[in-house]
């Protein structure tokens, strides 16, 4: 079974339980009950993330999450991946789409669990996939 650990490098008041009721509704449709492993979700700094956007996607500017496929998910001590969010880029956006800072964490969190999965948005019919998977699973919540 997959299991999510949660890491605060900023001062935010998390929807931990919501979290991780979105990480099993995802993960356990999306992927094989028998996987293992752990998925590191780090709430940071706009500077963190400017800072991977740089190195990773040759984008200097800051950004909301960056998801990372590190392993594949087999066994019980591997982390099979890593997702990156802003809490200050969240904070703007939730301004922006006239949501709770909650919500907008959630909505980023779910982006990142399905960028984990090799869902992606580069070609409008992927994306459309992708906003339809995470409406569903965050309506599950």
């Amino acid at each position: 079974m997959m299991k999510l650990r949660i890491y605060k490098e900023v001062e935010i008041r998390l929807p931990r339980t919501k979290l991780e009721q979105l990480f099993d509704a995802i993960y356990s449709k999306e992927i094989s009950k028998k996987s293992k492993g752990f998925v590191n979700l780090i709430f940071t700094t706009d500077t963190q993330l400017k800072q991977m956007n740089a190195q990773f996607r040759n984008k200097d500017k800051t950004t909301d999450v960056l998801s990372f496929n590190l392993d594949e998910p087999n066994s019980v001590d591997v982390v099979f991946g890593e997702i990156y969010i802003s809490v200050a880029q969240a904070k703007r956006q939730a301004a922006d789409y006239n949501a709770t800072i909650s919500e907008e964490l959630l909505r980023l969190s779910c982006h990142g669990f399905l960028h984990l999965l090799g869902f992606d948005h580069m070609l409008n019919a992927d994306e459309k996939i992708m906003k339809q998977k995470e409406d569903k699973y965050l309506n599950k919540i």
